[in-house]
């Protein structure tokens, strides 16, 4: 269950091509889903993704799967930085972002707008969003869109191929190891 929702909701990280995914794990048997993100990180790690529990409450977890690599390149670059210093981010090291986004998601028991730094959104949407309060929208798909929307679906669309293809490879029996892109996992702040 919990590869399948994986699979689902995170194919385009799982790829290669995606800073980040997030989805929702419903616990409906009471599954310890800190010892299942261990042993994640322990045989995926290597392959360059990351599993992270950004909030956990009741019956489910808000699981983060990331490529370290690029969210550090997303994060460094100054208007983002700039921006995330605002909410606190101390942009030092990556277990410093991590633990100030959990903290975000902590204290506003929701979505922190922010987290869209983290998925691989545009800064200008999500700055667009946060200013017109998630309205006045050019185009709303897997994120509302309020700049370069001709690019942003096309990306949409790689998305959308990406996670059907990933989605009929696992249910043929293709393993995740094998649905994981190799990726560089070298991280260093800029």
């Amino acid at each position: 269950m919990f590869q399948a929702k994986l699979i689902k909701f995170c194919s385009p990280t799982l790829a290669g091509f995606k800073t980040g995914n997030l989805f929702k794990f419903k616990n409906k048997y009471n599954i310890c889903v800190d010892n299942i993100l261990k042993e994640y990180n322990k045989n995926y790690s290597k392959k360059g993704v990351f599993f992270f529990k950004v909030f956990e409450k009741n019956d489910y977890a808000l699981i983060y799967v990331y490529r370290p690599n690029y969210l550090l390149r997303d994060l460094s670059s100054p208007k983002s930085s700039e921006f995330l210093k605002l909410y606190g981010y101390k942009l030092d090291n990556l277990d410093n972002i991590l633990a100030q986004l959990r903290y975000r998601f902590e204290i506003l028991e929701s979505t922190p707008h922010e987290i869209g730094l983290f998925l691989s959104y545009p800064f200008c949407d999500v700055k667009g969003f946060i200013d017109n309060r998630g309205k006045n929208y050019k185009y709303c798909g897997c994120w509302k869109v309020y700049d370069n929307e001709k690019s942003t679906l096309l990306y949409f669309d790689k998305c959308k191929q990406c996670t059907n293809l990933y989605c009929r490879l696992f249910k043929f029996g293709i393993p995740l190891d094998k649905l994981i892109v190799f990726t560089n996992t070298n991280v260093e702040l800029a």
